[in-house]
């Protein structure tokens, strides 16, 4: 199915990282050893690959996988392994510590020409900011690069002769990197004719095998299991597994069967309702529009960044985002709904009281109407929940703001693997098939490529702000603005129902203290207006009171008053941000480190906000207004 019809499946992919020593570390004698032995690697990790996309061949698309290397290519055991990489069918990623034609300074005359043959066969090519003139600043740009490596990584080879790292970005130091943030590590010895084998975090080993990685690489790449229970709050046990192929058999909303909502937020909120739109856009004419502007095409990134891209993350992020706001907008009309009408409810029950007397209609057409909405209130609430509409609308919105979030990390080469923090936690409740997704998209994407040079750093930074964070921010300032309207309205109109009911009250208690007395004129027009009110009063003094809870019941199902608070204080602090954006793009030493703490701080707030919002809606499923 394609991207138009219904949200995609990702492909299945896998990439695997090197580290290691320069070629002055290695023995001639053992080269023919180490590419035997990375070799080795390579096929049983293509071969558990092969295994992993037959054995999930209906949770991932149907194309071929894809397999991913990433190397910074120094001489000696980056190079090399890179070489065999390409020769087995990998993928190249090349993150260089330095611009290309400085980093090829690094190489013997001998040596270059190899060197840019892997530049020029690389799928992507970063070229990291990094600076030369003294030592420690080539040191600080060697780590970069060798930090980025693990970051794109699933798996690292380690060529390693064992020994203490002799600076700050040396091999052992990039291997304890991956093994810190838990990624398997293939150690090669690069002195010793010794088999690979697998270092374990404790600093013990265990012997490479081919069942070794393939239970390495499907613990990657395995989808959520079938019996991983999503949302337990809401009373239906439902799998992750079952949870991710509802997704993808997911189809476009044209109709907006969530108007109903739309219309009484924004009468709630004193705006014309009647200019809702009854039609959505499909996803695929969302697609379109949003590839005019997108970020990477404004950044002119190279045509295998656009393809990634357009044909990838942005079709991902639209899809969420438009399945988020119509089972947003499906449920939220259906408390609406729910709420309002079961207050016209106890109305029809009661207005015979009144219609009676006049001689309008009959209690059976009264109570049969009642009957109507009674029944329509347990459709819409036993279609919501056997939809899934409040778990879908969560989990979609789940993933299309982490899909908005990775498009600012996939362009600053930002370590993904932070946002994790953000959807896992001990209240969160994530969902576990968002997760799962998110994170094969994010192996699917590979890297970008670019040159991070003060002027693209700023070029970047300035785009992000105008793109992503302004916008942003007065989505927040709206956002906030409507629903403090909408509680302050809601609040209001409760308070009113009530005050009436009130009022009804004390004026025929008046009447009836009146009738009950002593008071000429007064007795008489008392008890001939005390017979004529009676049955208005019963009927308004039970309406009004159901009509007062129904704007409550809305008030606490809806939470607009806390949203509405996180909504602002989502916009402060990213107007802070703003201002740190600011200084990047005017300053003339922009570095890609600074660029990538603003864009993190920024999708923090974002992320943060969209948690928050989770935690608060999360205990509220659809339910009968009891």
């Amino acid at each position: 199915m394609t991207t138009e019809i219904s949200p995609p499946k990702p492909v299945i992919a896998f990439r695997i990282g090197v580290t290691g020593h320069r070629k002055t570390r290695l023995k001639a004698s053992q080269l023919d050893r180490i590419n035997a032995q990375v070799a080795m690697v390579l096929e049983s990790a293509t071969t558990a690959m092969h295994n992993a996309h037959n054995r999930y061949v209906g949770e991932y698309a149907t194309a071929a996988p894809l397999y991913y290397f990433v190397s910074a290519l120094a001489d000696g055991a980056d190079t090399m392994a890179a070489q065999k990489a390409l020769n087995h069918g990998w993928r190249l990623l090349a993150p260089l510590p330095f611009p290309r034609d400085i980093y090829g300074e690094d190489f013997a005359p001998e040596d270059r020409k190899a060197y840019e043959r892997l530049v020029t066969a690389a799928d992507s090519v970063v070229e990291l900011d990094g600076v030369r003139g003294t030592p420690n600043n080539e040191d600080r740009a060697y780590l970069q690069a060798g930090i980025t490596t693990v970051s794109q990584s699933d798996i690292l080879i380690a060529v390693w002769d064992g020994e203490d790292a002799r600076g700050i970005a040396g091999t052992a130091v990039i291997k304890d990197e991956a093994v810190a943030a838990g990624k398997p590590v293939v150690w090669i010895n690069a002195t010793k004719d010794t088999p690979p084998v697998f270092l374990l975090e404790d600093g013990e080993t265990r012997p490479f095998s081919a069942e070794a990685i393939d239970t390495a690489i499907d613990s990657v790449v395995a989808p959520p299991p079938s019996a991983e229970i999503e949302h337990k709050f809401s009373g239906k046990d439902t799998h992750a597994l079952y949870a991710y192929r509802e997704f993808c058999e997911e189809t476009g909303h044209a109709t907006n069967w969530g108007s109903f909502f739309q219309f009484w937020e924004k009468a709630f909120a004193g705006k014309w309702p009647f200019g809702v739109k009854l039609t959505h856009n499909l996803p695929g004419a969302a697609i379109d529009a949003e590839l005019k502007s997108t970020l990477a095409e404004k950044l002119q990134a190279s045509a295998q960044d656009q393809r990634t891209f357009n044909k990838l993350i942005v079709p991902r992020f639209v899809w969420a985002d438009h399945l988020a706001i119509h089972y947003g907008n499906l449920y939220r009309s259906s408390y609406f709904f729910n709420y309002l009408f079961a207050a016209v409810a106890v109305f029809l029950a009661l207005f015979d009281l009144i219609a009676g007397g006049m001689g309008f209609g009959s209690k059976t057409i009264w109570i049969g109407l009642e009957v109507t909405i009674i029944v329509l209130i347990l459709v819409v609430t036993t279609a919501g929940k056997k939809g899934r509409w409040h778990e879908k609308w969560i989990d979609y919105r789940q993933l299309a703001e982490e899909m908005r979030q990775y498009r600012l990390y996939f362009l600053t080469l930002g370590r993904s693997e932070n946002m994790d923090d953000f959807a896992q936690g001990e209240a969160s409740e994530t969902a576990g098939w968002v997760d799962w997704y998110f994170s094969a998209t994010r192996r699917e994407a590979g890297m970008i490529s670019a040159c991070f040079d003060a002027k693209a750093v700023r070029e970047t930074a300035e785009i992000i702000l105008n793109e992503e964070i302004r916008p942003q921010i007065a989505y927040h300032n709206r956002k906030a603005g409507t629903l403090h309207k909408m509680e302050h309205r809601l609040h209001h109109l409760g308070e009113f129902a009530f005050a009436m009911t009130l009022l009804i009250c004390l004026c025929y208690l008046g009447l009836v203290f009146f009738k009950s007395g002593d008071f000429g004129a007064i007795k008489e027009f008392a008890y001939d207006a005390e017979k004529k009110v009676k049955n208005g009063v019963t009927m308004m003094t039970g309406f009004l009171p159901a009509l007062g809870a129904a704007f409550f019941g809305i008030r606490v199902q809806g939470e607009f008053a806390s949203t509405a608070e996180r909504s602002h204080a989502t916009a402060a602090q990213l107007k802070a941000i703003t201002e740190k954006f600011e200084l990047l793009t005017h300053s003339d030493s922009a570095r890609l480190e600074t660029l990538r703490l603003r864009v993190a701080e920024a999708a923090r707030a974002m992320l943060m906000e969209n948690m928050d919002w989770r935690l608060v809606y999360i205990s509220k499923p659809l339910n009968l207004p009891g």
